[in-house]
């Protein structure tokens, strides 16, 4: 009898356990907010100092949080970016932030986390295919019009230049490009040869000394970021240019800032690649928690040169 009367003790206990457990795992699923949530941040390359203030600034807000952030780093290759973002799919991360290394390579990724019910937001390059929730991104366009209103003005409205692009296909690549040539448009100031450099500082120079080969008249380099224009700076010194050619990038990267106080570099635009992604973890966090985002926020931006900065 005692047996019976402890084996019916034992089980009321246990059903006790598992009505309690039930009752947390329901109120769990009732508050969103109580969820550990995970983000996976797949970004172009951690070899660009712009996005390592990126990943810093992630982490940060993300710790503010208490959120996960896994950061991994497709080292501007697309097809190891694919395959990172399959990574986080085969995770059931909550939602991935994406930094494109192609705006056009991505769009399968997007739409295989689409596909898999997982949010994506995307920083700085956009995806051309897919669904994303969020864009966040600087205006390209207004960043390359910033460069050329500060050239008219130094070159007095009349000069050659040389372009270094970025990646080829990046939606970056492509405004910065426009919004500069609509800025010089009706001076007498004339792009005499555009190449890309790949958003590369080592690229940036070995692209520079060949241009420099048959263009070496020219008055100024326009990079589309800091590390190609901090190449540029390089291969012109070595070809006993400094001081001759002026050059203007975009990112105001800590080099760049450096460089501007040297007088090796002309101006720069800043574009807070810290505050965006810090945006980007807040906005993606408080979408998991129900709130509704805009489809594009653009981070402001500020033209620096050595007198501002």
């Amino acid at each position: 009898m005692k047996k019976a009367v402890t084996v019916f003790l034992t089980g009321l206990a246990f059903a006790a356990s598992l009505f309690a457990n039930g009752t947390a795992d329901t109120a769990k699923e009732a508050n969103p907010e109580s969820k550990k949530i995970t983000i996976g941040f797949a970004v172009s390359t951690l070899g660009n100092d712009f996005f390592v203030m990126m990943k810093n600034g992630g982490e940060e807000k993300a710790a503010e949080l208490g959120v996960n952030l896994i950061t991994l780093d497709a080292q501007d290759s697309s097809e190891k970016q694919a395959n990172q973002v399959s990574d986080f799919i085969t995770r059931k991360v909550d939602l991935i932030i994406l930094n494109p290394c192609d705006s056009d390579a991505c769009g399968t990724s997007v739409m295989a986390a689409n596909a898999a019910g997982i949010p994506v937001i995307t920083v700085t390059r956009e995806s051309k295919a897919g669904k994303v929730i969020q864009h966040l991104d600087i205006d390209n366009k207004e960043a390359g019009e910033l460069v050329a209103k500060q050239m008219i003005k130094d070159l007095k409205g009349s000069g050659k230049v040389a372009v270094l692009e970025g990646i080829p296909g990046a939606s970056s690549t492509n405004d910065r490009s426009q919004g500069f040539l609509d800025g010089i448009k009706g001076t007498n100031i004339k792009v005499v040869v555009s190449l890309s450099a790949n958003y590369s500082r080592e690229n940036g120079v070995t692209v520079t000394e060949d241009i420099l080969q048959g263009h070496s008249d020219i008055n100024a380099v326009y990079a589309h970021n800091d590390e190609m224009a901090l190449g540029a700076v390089r291969a012109i010194d070595a070809a006993g240019l400094t001081g001759k050619i002026k050059v203007y990038g975009i990112d105001a990267i800590d080099d760049a800032v450096t460089a501007l106080k040297n007088g090796e570099m002309t101006a720069t635009v800043q574009q807070q690649p810290k505050l965006q992604m810090e945006t980007a973890v807040q906005n993606a966090a408080d979408y998991l928690r129900g709130k509704t985002l805009e489809s594009r926020v653009n981070i402001p931006l500020k033209l620096l040169t050595k007198d501002n900065i």
